[in-house]
């Protein structure tokens, strides 16, 4: 009687060790414990997160240095996303850093990448915010091609129409044209014949008119 109760205490404990295993897996997936928990956290900025989550890689300089620990929209100046990173105590930003949300590859993970900011400007402190830097989405992306090749398409149509005017003006004065040549060629020629005579009779320069 007293194994098969020791048994029993033995399987609630164990199953219980379990439940604080899978309960604190949890909290370090969706970000809301960490057991690195030295560091500080700085807030960044943004427009719109494009599908950055929770506990996403956050890096400077392609180095991982901290985590995304939390996402919350913000109604005080318009609508914008607030991002808490929580960076590694040896992690050094300055104020005018900034957050860009970038990805691995064309459809990789998405992750923060932060600048480490000027030289001179000063350290960023705990709790403080820097701007983040919008991803470009792909519907924009398209509706920006779409305006290229409209001016493109406006730009070709009037090299045409100023091809086709310059032709018509050339086609309806075709004979004035013809002409002006035909009196190019023809004082070309008299010139032509102007100067050999001269070079055979140098003396006619000199001679006067009665």
């Amino acid at each position: 009687m007293a194994k098969r109760n020791i048994s029993n205490e033995m399987k609630v404990g164990v199953l219980f060790v379990m439940c604080v295993f899978v309960l604190l897996g949890l909290l370090y997936k969706t970000g809301s414990f960490d057991f690195k928990k030295d560091g500080y956290t700085v807030k960044a900025v943004f427009g719109i997160v494009a599908g950055v989550q929770r506990n996403a890689p956050v890096r400077l300089a392609g180095v991982e240095i901290g985590k995304v620990q939390n996402i919350q929209l913000s109604y005080d100046k318009g609508t914008n996303v607030i991002v808490t990173l929580s960076l590694d105590k040896n992690a050094k930003l300055k104020t005018d850093s900034q957050a860009i949300i970038t990805a691995l590859g064309l459809m990789g993970e998405k992750y923060i990448e932060v600048t480490a900011g000027s030289v001179d400007a000063p350290d960023l402190k705990p709790g403080e915010t820097i701007m983040g830097e919008d991803p470009l989405q792909f519907d924009s992306l398209a509706k920006k091609g779409e305006a290229i090749a409209k001016d493109l398409d406006e730009t070709l149509r009037s090299i045409k129409e100023l091809a086709q005017n310059t032709n018509l003006v050339v086609t309806d004065n075709k004979e004035k044209i013809d002409a002006t040549f035909d009196n190019l060629e023809a004082t070309t020629a008299n010139f032509k014949e102007f100067s050999d005579d001269i070079k055979r009779n140098p003396w006619k320069l000199m001679s006067k008119g009665k």
